[in-house]
């Protein structure tokens, strides 16, 4: 360690070394010389003895002392130095004394706790700089995706009020011939009185759909009232139990009887339970399990009430879920979906102030959530 500490300071040892091995021999010189002058009777040989000794240790004994109180410590320096400028922050001086080269270390050691506290700090602020970019870059996304659905949503309002009055126009016959029909007909007749009267159902609700899709698309006022999720659960399921797409489906309902009520359209709120249902049976192949949950639900200050809608079919893979809500994006055969249910339900559900998403269920199935805000009493 000696040896390579003396070669990184070779240089300035080296010729202070040679410097003070001149001088003592000059000194020495110059002594003999004299001694000789002042006492010629003492042989030059017994002068020689005796002179060279004493300035070769006398040299030794300086080159000593140069060594470790000069030559030492400034290779500890220069290896600092060096350590420093690898990077290496915890390299520190140990040399103590109050001179000039003590007051050197400390300042080294003062310059390497000041650099590693500088560089610790460097490093903290990019790691929360790469935190803040991440989330920033996250929100321009989620932002940008929110911005494409809306424009997706506003090109559906668009062709939705395009086509509306084309529409209402036919089925506004059909429901009026229906009912002349029906007053035409035998009230004995009873087949073809149920059959018309399914016609009046299902034109009426085209109907529905269509105002509840301009209703979407347009700020129109709807007609909303304090409404009971879970009577409006259980008035939905008795519309959709006797059909045949429900007959193999088995209904869990764990409905909480303290929900309080909301002040919603019921209309447009059991228009996206349909879809949420006839979604969930389709998914099921007509045969499996739906649970319908109601629960109410705080976060903060403001109380929600949730319905959970869970399946038991193959659920919904991962690479597909941000694209669920996009109209005109269905995972059904061509002819069997339109891709407009979930777009619609969204867009109702964003109306009334509330938040419609999926949720992770425990094993198979899809799980659908809606809450909605409980009404304040100044509402």
């Amino acid at each position: 360690m000696h040896t390579l500490l003396h070669k990184k300071a070779h240089s300035l040892s080296g010729k202070l070394i040679f410097a003070i091995g001149g001088m003592m021999m000059l000194v020495g010189f110059l002594c003999a010389f004299t001694f000789i002058r002042q006492f010629p009777s003492v042989p030059l040989r017994k002068v020689l003895l005796y002179g060279a000794p004493f300035v070769v240790i006398m040299s030794f004994i300086l080159c000593l002392i140069l060594y470790y109180f000069v030559t030492k410590p400034l290779a500890y320096l220069v290896e600092g130095m060096k350590r420093l400028s690898s990077g290496d922050m915890e390299y520190r001086i140990n040399l103590e004394g109050s001179d000039e080269i003590g007051m050197l270390a400390r300042s080294f050691n003062t310059m390497s706790d000041e650099l590693k506290e500088y560089k610790e700090k460097m490093e903290n602020w990019t790691k929360t700089l790469e935190e803040e970019v991440q989330k920033k870059t996250a929100e321009i996304y989620k932002a940008h995706e929110n911005l494409i659905n809306t424009e997706k949503l506003a090109s559906l309002g668009r062709m939705a009020a395009g086509v509306a009055h084309e529409i209402n126009s036919p089925l506004t016959g059909i429901v009026t011939f229906a009912h002349l029909m029906l007053k035409r007909t035998p009230t004995d007749n009873t087949r073809d009185i149920e059959d018309i009267n399914v016609i009046i159902d299902q034109a009426e609700r085209c109907s529905r759909i269509i105002r509840g899709l301009l209703g979407f698309s347009r700020k129109t006022s709807s007609e909303k009232s304090m409404t009971n999720l879970n009577t409006l659960l259980e008035n939905t399921l008795a519309m959709v139990r006797h059909q045949s797409r429900f007959y193999n489906i088995l209904f869990d309902l764990r409905l909480d009887n303290s929900l309080p009520a909301v002040n919603i359209d019921p209309n447009q709120i059991q228009q996206v339970f349909l879809n949420l249902l006839i979604n969930a049976a389709d998914a099921m192949e007509k045969k499996g399990k739906i649970t319908l949950a109601t629960r109410p639900v705080e976060n903060g200050v403001s109380r929600f009430v949730e319905v959970e809608i869970t399946d038991s079919g193959p659920g919904i893979p991962e690479n597909i879920r941000s694209k669920i809500f996009e109209p005109f994006f269905t995972t059904k055969p061509v002819g069997k979906g339109t891709g407009l249910g979930l777009a619609v339900s969204y867009g109702i559900i964003k109306k009334h102030e509330g938040t419609i998403f999926i949720k992770d269920s425990p094993g198979n199935g899809a799980s659908f959530c809606i809450r909605l805000p409980v009404a304040k009493p100044e509402d």
